[in-house]
């Protein structure tokens, strides 16, 4: 029997019932067969990082982190403007060169080990032609990880080092991305390891040591120059031991 699994629970082997791990115990006792089964190494550590201190909650009703906004103009995007305002974080761009990203980075928490989550929603565009996510272990504008979706209900993680390019995860589709609404990403980072969540389901672990410790943030990526696109970011969660 196919275990079935997302970010809180994974079915018995036995009798199929929805099991949830409670912190990072490797074993636990199915409440309705009463077999005793071993959890997946992914969900105990599901399972702990939700315990982990909150150090961020920003729903953005105000700018208290210090987000950039304003006005930013380049040979990348023709317009880009980012505004803080009734709950939401709008980054609204006209793009002028494919395959450009742009970055907003929370200061002030370098961290190794941590859980991140943001909402966001894709207001204009086409589905395929842009993506937002996450940006983490951040060294500077060249060297950080890249988590991201789309509306065309495809996710990929990008590593930059030295300004190079490479897909730890390369392009997925998962039909739990939801096109047109709010959806949900996460990334849990363990030393070398993460593991990689959308609207709570599990889509990818991966293991890589390029960068052990940096700071976090939201991200944008344009694919289809001359095309007028909008992301609204909800609310961010940094969580850390």
């Amino acid at each position: 029997m196919k275990k079935l699994m997302t970010a809180h629970s994974f079915q018995c082997p036995a009798c199929g019932a929805p099991l949830i791990p409670r912190g990072s115990a490797s074993i636990i006792s199915c409440p309705y067969c009463h077999t005793s089964v071993v959890v997946p190494e992914e969900l105990r550590q599901v399972s702990g990082a939700a315990s982990w201190s909150t150090l961020v909650f920003d729903n953005f009703t105000s700018n208290e982190n210090n987000w950039l906004v304003g006005s930013y103009p380049s040979k990348y995007f023709a317009t880009l403007n980012q505004v803080i305002a009734e709950g939401r974080y709008r980054w609204e761009a006209d793009v002028s060169l494919a395959s450009t990203i742009t970055t907003a980075w929370l200061g002030g928490y370098q961290v190794s080990d941590f859980h991140l989550i943001a909402n966001g929603k894709h207001i204009n565009g086409s589905r395929a032609g842009s993506s937002w996510g996450v940006v983490f272990r951040i060294q500077d504008n060249h060297n950080f990880y890249w988590f991201h979706l789309t509306d065309s209900q495809n996710f990929a993680v990008s590593r930059q080092k030295e300004g190079q390019w490479l897909n730890v995860v390369d392009w997925t589709r998962t039909n739990v991305i939801k096109p047109n609404g709010v959806n949900q990403v996460e990334v849990i980072g363990r030393e070398r390891h993460f593991i990689f969540l959308i609207n709570g389901q599990m889509v990818s672990e991966v293991e890589d040591d390029h960068f052990k410790q940096g700071l976090v943030g939201l991200a944008i990526e344009a694919y289809t120059p001359g095309e007028k696109i909008v992301f609204d970011f909800m609310d961010l969660i940094l969580r850390a031991p």
